[in-house]
């Protein structure tokens, strides 16, 4: 068996995320962990409080790079969502995924026997994976968004209204819906052996919710008034 570890929506560099107070449970659950899994939005190049986006690239690479360094014996997989899905970021990350042997990079899902790790972005609508990728390559050069428009976002979430739209928009049962709906597009649904599912990009955690045949499972995010938890299993070991 294979102990792995699932993290979603970090949002790393966007200063509404708690990310930094998790970073010693993200150390530890990589120092007893086999596989890795940052299952998308690990940062946010569209609100990061860094100066540009590329300096976020640069510290987003310099993380992952110092976290593979100092725990070898765990193999990190990194899938984007739609907030790190930026093209600076991707090219960054191919070159450290080829000098660097433990960490893997996915545009959009990870399989690991009969369980799918994912972003989940395509639950914001109903989505193929060809609406997914037009929908993604719009992140591809997104610009970081100026002082005007953090403000205005700084304002509602202390009015919690992230909380309320999170969960108008993302209602468990159309959610995990959808999210049936896409791996089923892309050849990994039930009459494809898979009977797991993790996904992020709503911030809603999701418990072990059983839908069709999958059972589902959704860290949440690390912001006020959002449950998060970092998630662990145990996976048998394909080889």
């Amino acid at each position: 068996m294979k102990s792995v570890c699932v993290v979603s929506d970090l949002h790393m560099f966007c200063k509404r995320s708690n990310w930094q107070s998790h970073l010693p449970e993200i150390y530890e659950a990589a120092a007893e962990s086999d596989l890795f899994v940052f299952n998308g939005d690990t940062f946010d190049f569209k609100w990061t409080m860094l100066k540009s986006v590329d300096q976020t690239v640069e510290k987003a690479i310099e993380f992952l790079a110092e976290l593979a360094a100092r725990y070898p014996a765990c193999r990190f997989h990194v899938n984007l969502g739609n907030h790190d899905h930026v093209q600076g970021f991707i090219d960054a990350l191919s070159e450290l995924a080829r000098r660097t042997p433990n960490l893997t990079w996915h545009p959009y899902y990870l399989r690991v026997g009969s369980t799918l790790f994912l972003h989940g972005d395509m639950a914001t609508r109903k989505m193929s994976h060809a609406q997914l990728e037009a929908y993604r390559s719009s992140w591809l050069h997104h610009k970081k968004q100026g002082r005007v428009k953090n403000r205005v976002y700084d304002a509602a979430f202390k009015a919690g209204a992230h909380i309320a739209i999170s969960r108008l928009v993302h209602p468990p049962q159309r959610t995990l819906k959808r999210v049936h709906e896409y791996i089923h597009d892309i050849g990994h649904g039930t009459p494809h052996g898979v009977d797991t599912v993790y996904f992020g990009h709503t911030h809603v955690a999701v418990d072990a919710e059983y839908y069709r045949g999958v059972t589902f499972h959704n860290g949440g995010a690390p912001m006020r008034g959002m449950d998060f938890s970092l998630l662990r299993l145990e996976l048998a070991d394909t080889g």
